[in-house]
């Protein structure tokens, strides 16, 4: 049986369309994303290169960045697309535009606009570690935004964390 080119386009949309409105499947990668970062973080701790552990450091945050990024995004699109169990479940080929940023503070906003007044440095510095600071050693110019760490950002990426993933699970 020969398929069409068009049938496999069909296949593919249908493919992507599941993922990308699946709520459980961005929520399961925000879970995996937060279980590295904890690893990264343990790892951090028992360096002893300055340089190293800074590295290290940068790059959890660049994971809980990430984890939060991806749970903001899986709330938004339970909210928006709802359970794929449930009868009248449409997932949709295009990417929505309310989602496509990094911008922890724009996403959260979506969620609760109360996380980006009682967290707005944190969410600020996890932003620049998801855009540049955890992925490369500078940013794209010259004084391109200086990376400041700040002791509190991982533990409020965790506090978020544990509140809103209680929209998907009870476990850790």
């Amino acid at each position: 049986m020969d398929v069409t080119p068009e049938e496999v386009e069909d296949f593919v949309n249908g493919q992507f369309a599941q993922k990308l409105c699946d709520a459980t499947a961005w929520f399961g990668h925000a879970r995996a994303l937060i279980a590295s970062a904890r690893i990264s973080k343990e790892s951090a701790a028992v360096l002893i290169s300055h340089t190293e552990k800074s590295e290290l450091e940068n790059v959890c945050s660049f994971l809980y960045g990430l984890a939060l990024e991806n749970l903001f995004k899986a709330i938004w699109i339970h909210r928006k697309f709802g359970s794929p169990w449930e009868e009248d479940w449409l997932p949709q080929t295009k990417f929505p535009k309310e989602i496509q940023t990094h911008d922890l503070k724009k996403l959260a906003e979506k969620v609760d606009p109360k996380l980006v007044e009682k967290y707005d440095f944190s969410l600020e510095l996890l932003t620049e570690a998801v855009t540049w600071a955890g992925r490369y050693p500078c940013g794209l110019k010259a004084g391109a935004g200086a990376y400041v760490r700040y002791s509190q950002v991982h533990d409020h990426a965790e506090e978020i964390y544990a509140k809103y993933r209680r929209f998907f699970t009870i476990s850790r």
